[in-house]
């Protein structure tokens, strides 16, 4: 297949995460943000595995029409890149929280304690509407927290806000993690490593 350079195909990012669009703009990567807004709790699914691959999928399906359906866009190829993280304690999934409160008890279940980061990624071809999915899982571990700290830091940020496990790997919580096994683009939601490898079956290089 022929090389695509990144700048010739749009790129677009089917997510409104601060951290995903992190990850692009320090690898200088261009891409476009055109969020999903997809509803992840219509999606009925009990392996926490193939239902973040199905959530990822039904985000970058619901963002490819959003982008032929602009007649601007009509048979302008763009690649479009969607994802969906969630993290798996103990066979149990823990999503987002809502606010501080929720925030507080995702982090003390999450204290002292190994938990592993399941990340679906969905890349769809606007025009021949290729796809291709893959999952991928890192292990973080987390310190010992006293409910005084955890209370500290969701008193000095909001970047509980929005981000699985109710903590950011590159913020502040950075404090409190030991180590990280695989991945560490993907505790921020995106497997960058794995995903320029994967755009190469759609001919782009990054």
């Amino acid at each position: 297949m022929e090389k695509v350079p990144p700048n010739s195909i749009k790129l677009i990012l089917a997510s409104k995460s601060r951290d995903r669009k992190k990850l692009f703009d320090r690898a200088q990567i261009p891409v476009d943000i055109i969020p999903s807004d997809f509803d992840e709790k219509s999606i009925h699914e009990w392996d926490p595995k193939e239902l973040v691959k199905k959530i990822a999928i039904a985000k970058a399906k619901k963002v490819m029409l959003k982008w032929n359906g602009n007649l601007e866009n009509r048979n302008k190829p763009a690649i479009i890149i969607a994802a969906d993280t969630m993290v798996l304690l103990d066979g149990n999934l823990i999503g987002k929280a809502q606010n501080k409160e929720q925030a507080f008890k995702i982090l003390t279940q999450l204290s002292g304690k190994k938990h592993e980061l399941l990340t679906g990624v969905a890349i769809i071809h606007s025009v021949s509407q290729k796809i291709s999915v893959f999952l991928d899982i890192s292990i973080v571990q987390f310190q010992i927290l006293t409910p005084s700290e955890i209370q500290q830091y969701l008193d000095a940020t909001d970047e509980y806000i929005g981000r699985a496990g109710a903590y950011s790997l590159y913020d502040r919580a950075s404090l409190f993690i030991d180590f990280v096994e695989g991945s560490p683009t993907n505790v921020l939601g995106l497997p960058m490593a794995k995903l320029r490898k994967e755009l190469q079956f759609f001919g782009v290089y990054i």
